[in-house]
């Protein structure tokens, strides 16, 4: 496969990617930022996936450049919790859905690219002080898909018949889904190097939020693996697949799960912190019975961790646990941008609402139809009618892009597909 952007490209790009506003975002200004992070993350999926030299996450990470996607993870995330809201209440019945769409996806472009440069350990010494705010980032977005409250979207549903507005909700709970699958990835891979990390870090790990009963918590309720239609589908492998009940791999979210655990009890740092309440120790016991010897024989290491298990069944819940006095630092990028805008949400949101459903939309999604022509290489899918959302064999005759499982699914869609199509 031929590279997304040159060398000399990728210089350029990471030279001037610079922290967003979140009132400019889904502004022109906006764009040129997000199309610029999405190629770089596009071509460090591709390099990787080579298995060569990941030349992005070196110049990242030699520019000091790794802390602004942490900033445009949040971002994002913060945008949506406050600006969204309010944009639907001022445009209840918004005409299109793209617009709103490419911003929630840039927290997953964001997010995408931290777990590829997180995946070495100098990625991980290159966040510095703002690994706390990417912990606190993660953990509040792995902790929505425990609790499910985003995880009622339809796997088969047709988009095309909602109205807009559900389709924005549903739109917003499939990327917040995704978004939380790769914080996975990302607190296995800080888990991997915790020595790089601050005792403020750590502290977070044991104490404020008490990362082995979340696992405990997604190990039980796997939200990966959905029942719809009755058929049952599992998320692997970046897409949402019919369950096979007879192939009993392990989805890669689900690994980094358990392999999580095995590195967090086997830090003597973080045991060492990490208080055994009965409470505890219940929840712990009960994941016992999900080592079976397919889940042993795919991740060896967890062998070493049902040692583990065992070995504090046998141990007493200790009643005296004495908390060490620690001085913590603060996450800084979150309260920050709270602080900017704070009461600014409505004004924001009556700002955004001229560019994000004005005529000015359609040329933004006809500017960024090269950066996502090559989204379909990067995900492991099949081709999907853009009408009805079932299995596809033909596409566009014009542009090559869009696939359609019938000709009239082709017909019906046109009035939306022709703003992109080239």
């Amino acid at each position: 496969m031929m590279d997304i952007i040159s060398q000399n490209e990728v210089d350029f790009f990471i030279e001037h990617i610079k922290e967003s506003k979140l009132n400019e975002l889904g502004s022109k200004i906006w764009y040129d930022n997000h199309d610029r992070l999405q190629k770089l993350n596009q071509q460090a999926t591709l390099d990787a996936s080579k298995g060569g030299e990941e030349y992005i996450k070196d110049q990242l990470i030699s520019y000091g450049k790794v802390s602004i996607i942490v900033h445009e993870a949040i971002c994002v995330a913060i945008w949506r919790e406050k600006v969204l809201p309010e944009l639907l209440c001022i445009i209840p019945n918004p005409t299109q859905s793209f617009t709103l769409y490419f911003i929630l996806f840039h927290e997953t472009v964001a997010v995408g690219l931290l777990q590829k440069i997180l995946f070495h350990e100098e990625g991980v010494q290159s966040l510095g002080n703002y690994a706390l705010d990417l912990f606190d980032h993660i953990i509040f977005a792995i902790t929505h898909i425990a609790i499910g409250n985003t995880n009622n979207f339809q796997i088969c549903s047709k988009i095309t018949d909602m109205p807009v507005e559900d389709e924005i909700i549903e739109h917003k709970h499939k990327i917040q889904f995704e978004v939380g699958i790769c914080c996975i990835g990302i607190m296995f891979n800080m888990l991997l190097h915790i020595k790089n990390l601050s005792l403020s870090v750590t502290t977070r790990m044991t104490t404020n939020n008490d990362v082995p009963m979340l696992i405990c918590q997604l190990l039980n309720v796997k939200p990966w693996i959905k029942l719809e239609n009755k058929k049952k589908y599992i998320f692997q492998e970046n897409s949402w697949k019919i369950m096979n009940e007879t192939n009993n791999i392990i989805p890669k979210q689900e690994a980094h799960l358990w392999l999580s655990l095995h590195e967090f009890f086997t830090s003597e740092q973080l045991r060492k912190s990490y208080e055994i309440t009965q409470f505890r120790k219940k929840n712990l016991m009960q994941l016992q019975h999900l080592l079976n010897d397919s889940v042993l024989d795919q991740i060896p290491p967890l062998i070493h961790f049902r040692q583990c298990l065992y070995q504090l069944s046998l141990t007493e819940v200790s009643t005296r646990f004495k908390r060490t006095l620690i001085m913590e630092l603060n996450a800084e990028i979150r309260p920050t941008i709270l602080n900017t805008y704070t009461k600014q949400w409505k004004k924001i949101a009556r700002t955004q609402v001229v560019y994000l459903f004005g005529n000015d939309s359609y040329d933004v999604a006809k500017s960024l139809s090269e950066t996502y022509e090559h989204i379909d290489d990067f995900e492991a899918k099949e081709n999907i009618c853009a009408h009805c959302r079932q299995p596809a064999k033909n596409r566009c005759s014009k542009c090559k892009k869009q696939w359609y499982c019938s000709r009239k699914c082709q017909v019906t869609n046109w009035d939306k597909h022709k703003i992109i199509c080239q």
